[in-house]
């Protein structure tokens, strides 16, 4: 592009990659990602070994090696970094990217500016297997999948991803091509990844109702495993496109296994958010992403922020964890429920807003 507005563009040329001593490279390159650091470009391409090139003309390119110094054990041998994005984030490096196999993933860690290549400490996922999806295979697991970002211009990290999967047959992606809530990505002093919804989408909520201290009774356990109609109404959905926020005292969420049910009407099961002590993990429908009351800050509420739009929902977890999921039977289901295992709990703040189409206008 020849100006910020992406209204006048050059001419493509060949992008010549070569050996450092001169002789052409022979590999397969797919999903580039340029990166500057000083006077040198660097370009990550995709693949099951990331490799790294560098230029000082975005034109003759020479190939280093390996962009990573090494993988990290969580990490399942033969995934492919593939979608790449490379920026700085905080005092670290974060390397956004895919594996084909299982969906949207990230490193954080540091830039060796010596060796010129990365150093990952951290390794983590975006996407995480529903139980109805099988093990393996390309796009049988991958909902939220190719991720991209911008820096904005007062410095935040925005990121979205293609949401690939509904409930088609295995292998089938969504050819809707819908895209995810972008996601503000920071990392603070602690060293833990905080993923929040962009500010902008305040602006787009109205028609707030709040409710106060709402008490939830506590059920056994073994009811719910039953499907006994345990949990309790606490409210009903304004809306198709709205904004939910909980907010629970961090005593009163601790070692319970509780939450919320949406779209529950009719007999209808609903899709389940629920805290899971047990495993240590925020569950969405079927989902079990890793997020635990016990690693908050003392003092510091649990802070639940659900987007739900028509059949497509996410949730954000103190900034510290979002799910992505879908729940196909909700027309007309507008019952939300509670319910609490291991003692009764109290709902600080219920929070429900409406919100106005993104592309209202257009």
């Amino acid at each position: 592009a020849a100006d910020d507005q992406l209204s006048a563009w050059e001419s493509p040329y060949p992008v010549e990659v070569n050996h450092p001593d001169g002789s052409p490279v022979a590999l397969k390159f797919w999903d580039p990602d340029c990166f500057q650091i000083d006077d040198s470009y660097y370009a990550i391409s995709g693949g099951g070994t990331a490799w790294l090139m560098k230029s000082t003309d975005l034109r003759t390119w020479t190939l280093l090696g390996q962009f990573m110094t090494h993988d990290l054990e969580d990490v399942v041998r033969g995934e492919d970094i593939s979608c790449p994005n490379f920026f700085q984030l905080g005092e670290k490096w974060m390397l956004l990217c895919i594996s084909h196999s299982l969906g949207c993933r990230y490193y954080i860690g540091d830039w060796d500016a010596q060796s010129e290549q990365f150093m990952p400490e951290i390794h983590g996922r975006m996407n995480w297997r529903r139980e109805d999806q099988g093990l393996f295979g390309l796009f049988h697991t991958t909902d939220f999948f190719a991720p991209e970002s911008v820096l904005t211009a007062d410095g935040r990290r925005v990121m979205w991803a293609w949401c690939t999967k509904v409930d088609e047959a295995p292998g089938k992606s969504n050819l809707q091509s819908i895209q995810s809530l972008p996601r503000e990505l920071s990392l603070p002093s602690d060293g833990v990844l905080r993923i929040k919804p962009l500010m902008e989408l305040e602006s787009l909520r109205f028609d707030p109702t709040v409710q106060g201290d709402i008490a939830i009774d506590e059920v056994s356990y073994h009811v719910l495993l039953e499907g006994g109609s345990a949990a309790q109404k606490i409210g009903e959905l304004p809306s198709d496109s709205m904004e939910l926020r909980l907010t629970i005292d961090r005593e009163q969420a601790e070692r319970k296994l509780f939450g919320v049910v949406l779209f529950a009407e009719s007999g209808k099961k609903g899709l389940p958010i629920v805290l899971r002590p047990n495993t240590g993990s925020l569950r969405v429908g079927t989902i079990d992403a890793s997020f635990s009351v016990t690693d908050l800050p003392e003092g510091e509420d649990l802070v639940l922020r659900v987007f739900i739009d028509k059949y497509v929902v996410e949730v954000f977890a103190n900034d510290r964890q979002a799910v992505y999921a879908t729940h196909l039977d909700c027309v007309g289901q507008t019952g939300l429920l509670g319910f609490s295992v291991g003692g009764p709990l109290v709902i600080k703040q219920l929070e429900m807003c409406r919100i106005k189409p993104t592309n209202q206008g257009f």
